[in-house]
């Protein structure tokens, strides 16, 4: 399962900081995308959803660019599936915003005065996340079972027919059909589970 690092930062210093070539380093220079526009970040997340993207995003830009908040906003009404780690240069967030951010789901808020350490836990963090998302798990079993992607797994109430693999990425483009279909999903798993249908072993 690979992961893409998104750092929306309108600093363009950042780029060649020490702390972004440890990420370069530990996770691979190919997998960390640099932006420092922040419409430019929301575009690139709304055409890549097909990725495990992990967003790292500035608190405050530029008088003319959106700021961080808006973009988080922005990018949580596409896909809830995206962490958001707030990296900020202001040492202090005022508490009402601080807690606001964490009420909608923010993945993490962490310094840039901090060690690259702390940035890595929430990135870490994120990945174990992914992990244990819906989509990822069908993507390992279409990797380990090629034969079971083209299989219909879901047919609509008009009629049309999902394979397995459509249903990947109806979920990760977080449309209505793969919104529906994880809802339902949960539901018949719980029911199963209940009905002692079935049997979870840990």
């Amino acid at each position: 399962m690979k992961q893409e690092i998104i750092i929306i930062d309108d600093d363009a210093k950042l780029n060649d900081d020490s702390l972004i070539w440890t990420l370069r380093d530990k996770y691979g220079d190919e997998n960390i995308v640099f932006i420092n526009k922040s419409q430019e970040g929301i575009d690139y997340v709304k055409t890549n959803l097909d990725k495990n993207l992990i967003v790292i995003l500035d608190y405050e830009f530029s008088v003319n660019e959106k700021k961080g908040n808006e973009v988080f906003d922005e990018i949580t009404k596409i896909s809830n599936l995206i962490p958001i780690i707030f990296f900020t240069g202001s040492n202090k967030i005022e508490n009402e915003i601080y807690r606001e951010l964490i009420n909608k789901h923010a993945f993490g808020i962490v310094n840039k005065m901090t060690t690259s350490d702390d940035l890595i836990i929430f990135i870490e963090k994120a990945i174990v996340f992914f992990k244990e998302n819906l989509d990822n798990i069908i993507e390992d079993w279409i990797i380990q079972k090629d034969e079971d992607k083209d299989k219909p797994v879901y047919i609509t109430s008009n009629g049309k027919e999902y394979s397995l693999n459509d249903i990947l990425q109806e979920i990760r483009q977080q449309t209505e059909t793969g919104k529906d279909f994880s809802r339902k999903l949960n539901s018949l798993t719980i029911d199963l589970l209940l009905r002692k249908k079935e049997n979870l072993n840990g």
